[in-house]
């Protein structure tokens, strides 16, 4: 069960009419609390950060989600109560719900008796009715969003997608669900999905339910969704009436799985048949198991029950006022076939005693224990009395997923060359920590290794930078090296001669991911051990590889994008496209569940990283090779070629916008909405990924090579003579200059790879353009 926080000196203490009492979470978006309305009653008000709440265009969408979810006022739903999305903040109010979640339930107390599972399907499929009749559907319907209440289930997050398609909170080219129980038609048609999926995912939470485990199994998202599409679920344990509704449910065919209004009424009927009744009006767990029953009391009798009114010294004219524990309704009438889940149990258990928990209006010192009459109770435990974490009603996806919005405030000189001093940076002040060391100046250098000769940009994780080595001298051999992160010191090392091309190592789950001319190696990350390897025969030339939800992608020079499974190292799909021939192409790119990668005439592909099929393809510059990867940004996939910056439609591959200059661009990189790239020898620019429209661009005042990495509110590059650009992604004003030359001003040195920042660092290589001299490894404080 999840406990709430005290309130901290930046948050606010009034919402529109509602007074905030305690933290709830955080996301993307904004910040939940927990609030009173005057009257007293507990509600989760959920407030949009300042900064997204600037942009006109995203407080329309929101507006238009709101507007929606107001509609689902069903009995078995957490209704939104009360919004303003034209608010400073835009907040929105939804009804609170105490209580722990049905996944919570099944991991800690074990799977649903027969009659239980019934009752909660009945919920359910009411709560559903009402979602479908809002003109919505829900479709992540999973054991995290329904909430257990005393009456009764709530379905919560249902403010997600309209029937029709038209979201655009969550229009991100990503398919929304959770593996294991999306429907087949979420993974094989793009997320264009109908109330039939709510049903099939109803059916896999009551198979959840009833045995603790989904209808397909356990595993890689990968493998789940392939059994989802062409496997038959396994029902074997469920009792055989419940069985005969969840196979319907889960029929592949949306076509064949039953309306929502017809299994409500089968649902009741078989509850009716196995001798069950409705439970009273105010009766009070009787619907749950046992076990669960008493652990939703317990957890009342332990303190975290929605807090009381303050004392009448506190509250004003709140005083006197009761506190309402049970969740609130609101809307239409209930059904008449059931109002509530019919009782499960034999009897009902008895009503939960609920003690109270004044809340104090201003902290006072955390190290002073704070009394409410009880021995011993401490402001914590009078926290975390306050309330459980049942965020209800509308759940945007971008509460978890949305990120800041960039801006600018035009074009900035990158200041006086003369500036820089023999420490061999410049820097404009500030200090940076992270795990590569203690506090250091931004701008100066944390560490470097000499000789070290990169053939392409590091990797960085849980303090280690792994990155490949060419070799200090003739007779050392490649590899790929381990290195402390705190202080450049070698970890491992391991001996990879076919790592020529150039590719970064990727690193998940433990495990280093490196591709080259031999094809492609899985490293344990602790130690360089060889986990597998995975053949590239008709490749001579491989890209850095990608990963996401188990599958690592590679592509070829040949043009073939091999699907390979992270676990094992065996093959999942591959996926043909007209190559580059003279070099290994740009990278894949992963984002939403979709792979997209640039060929060799000028064509971006979009492909279903579940499946390997082609999902669209858009042109660029016709019969010219595509040679940087893209990137993905808020729904909108953008692509550099030759002299043009794209802007793309995630979900269709529709063009959106162009971004022209003079000169040739760099590979492009994205955060937050907004895309960095820089010309040859131009400038640096910020690119609104919505729109095309430059919020800033940065002088280079010469030449540079490279891609630019972004990072911590830092967009870094490589300038000319062996420097390192740091400019602000808000402003586009330079941060600081890093420059490798030391005093000799050695016009012949130049960055060997690109920048990446990690961690409250930059690392890069940088050496003799002439090779009189191996480069060294330099990190620097961001």
């Amino acid at each position: 069960m999840k406990v709430i926080a005290e309130l901290e000196a930046g948050d606010p203490r009034q919402v529109g009419r509602y007074r905030i009492v305690a933290r709830l979470g955080a996301g993307g978006m904004g910040r939940v609390f927990l609030a009173r309305t005057p009257g007293g009653r507990s509600l989760a008000v959920k407030v949009v950060r300042a900064e997204l709440a600037e942009d006109t265009g995203f407080r329309q969408r929101f507006a238009r989600e709101v507007a929606t979810a107001r509609r689902v006022t069903g009995v078995f739903t957490a209704s939104v109560v009360d919004a303003d999305p034209e608010g400073t903040p835009a907040w929105l109010a939804t009804e609170y719900v105490p209580g722990m979640s049905l996944g919570e339930a099944i991991a800690k107390h074990g799977a649903w008796p027969g009659p239980a599972v019934l009752a909660l399907g009945a919920g359910l499929a009411e709560a559903m009715e009402a979602i479908h009749d809002a003109g919505v559907v829900h479709r992540d319907l999973k054991p995290s969003n329904v909430l257990l209440a005393s009456d009764g289930p709530r379905v919560i997050d249902f403010g997600i997608s309209l029937t029709d398609g038209t979201s655009v909170l969550t229009q991100t080219g990503m398919v929304v669900g959770t593996p294991g129980f999306m429907s087949p038609e979420q993974l094989v048609s793009g997320g264009q999905v109908g109330p039939a999926s709510d049903v099939f995912s109803l059916g896999a939470v009551l198979t959840y339910a009833a045995t603790g485990s989904g209808p397909f199994g356990a595993g890689a998202p990968h493998a789940l969704h392939y059994r989802i599409v062409h496997e038959r679920p396994d029902l074997s344990a469920l009792p055989p009436v419940l069985g005969a509704v969840v196979a319907r449910c889960l029929a592949k065919d949306p076509e064949e799985r039953p309306a929502v209004a017809d299994l409500l009424a089968e649902l009741a009927q078989a509850l009716r048949d196995e001798g069950q009744e409705a439970p009273q009006p105010h009766s009070e767990h009787g619907w749950l198991p046992l076990p669960v029953a008493r652990a939703l009391q317990e957890h009342v009798r332990g303190g975290t029950a929605p807090p009381p009114p303050q004392p009448a010294e506190e509250a004003g004219a709140d005083a006197g006022q009761a506190a309402h524990h049970a969740p609130t309704r609101t809307g239409r009438a209930p059904r008449p076939a059931p109002a509530h889940p019919p009782t499960a149990l034999a009897a009902p258990a008895p009503a939960p005693e609920v003690v109270p928990a004044p809340v104090p209006a201003a902290p006072s010192s955390p190290s002073a224990p704070l009394t409410d009459g009880a021995p011993g109770r401490t402001r914590r435990q009078l926290l975390i009395a306050a309330a459980a974490l049942g965020t209800a009603g509308i759940g945007f996806a971008g509460w978890q997923l949305a990120g800041d919005s960039g801006g600018g405030t035009g074009e900035e000189s990158p200041g006086d060359s003369s500036g820089r001093g023999s420490g061999g940076n410049r820097s404009s002040g500030g200090s940076s920590g992270g795990s590569s060391g203690g506090k250091v100046a931004s701008g100066t250098l944390r560490w470097s290794v000499p000789e070290f000769n990169a053939p392409s940009p590091a990797s960085v994780a849980d303090g280690t930078v792994y990155m490949g080595h060419w070799g200090g001298s003739s007779s050392e051999e490649a590899s790929l090296r381990a290195l402390d992160a705190s202080n450049g010191r070698q970890r491992w090392r391991v001996t990879m001669p076919d790592q020529a091309s150039g590719a970064s190592p990727v690193l998940a789950g433990g495990t280093v991911f490196m591709a080259g001319d031999g094809g492609l190696q899985a490293l344990d990350a602790a130690d360089g051990s060889r986990r597998w390897s995975f053949p590239l025969p008709d490749e001579p030339l491989a890209t850095s590889p990608v990963f996401a939800d188990g599958t690592v992608c590679v592509g070829g020079s040949r043009g073939t994008l091999y699907a390979v499974d992270a676990g094992t190292g065996r093959r999942r799909w591959l996926y043909r496209y007209p190559g580059n021939g003279h070099n290994s192409g740009p990278a894949p790119v992963i984002a939403d569940g979709i792979v997209y990668i640039g060929d060799g005439k000028g064509e971006l592909h979009a492909v279903d990283a579940a499946t390997g099929r082609r999902r669209w393809t858009s042109p660029t510059k016709p019969d010219r090779a595509v040679l940087h990867p893209a990137a993905v940004t808020d729904g909108t996939v953008c692509l550099s070629n030759d002299d043009m910056l794209y802007g793309f439609d995630a979900a269709g591959g529709k063009r959106l916008w162009d971004f022209p200059t003079m000169r040739e661009y760099s590979m492009p990189v994205a955060a937050d909405g907004v895309v960095y790239v820089h010309e040859s020898d131009g400038y640096l620019y910020a690119v609104d990924g919505a729109n095309g429209k430059q919020p800033w661009r940065f002088p280079l005042n010469g030449r540079v090579d490279g891609a630019p990495s972004v990072g911590e509110g830092t967009v870094c590059f490589g300038g000319k003579d062996g420097t390192v650009y740091a400019v602000d992604t808000a402003t586009g004003r330079e941060r600081w200059v890093f420059d490798t030359r030391g005093e000799a001003r050695d016009d012949s040195v130049v960055l060997q790879v690109p920048p990446v920042i990690a961690d409250g660092t930059v690392y890069f290589t940088a050496g003799d353009d002439l090779m009189l001299e191996l480069p060294a490894l330099y990190a620097v404080a961001l």
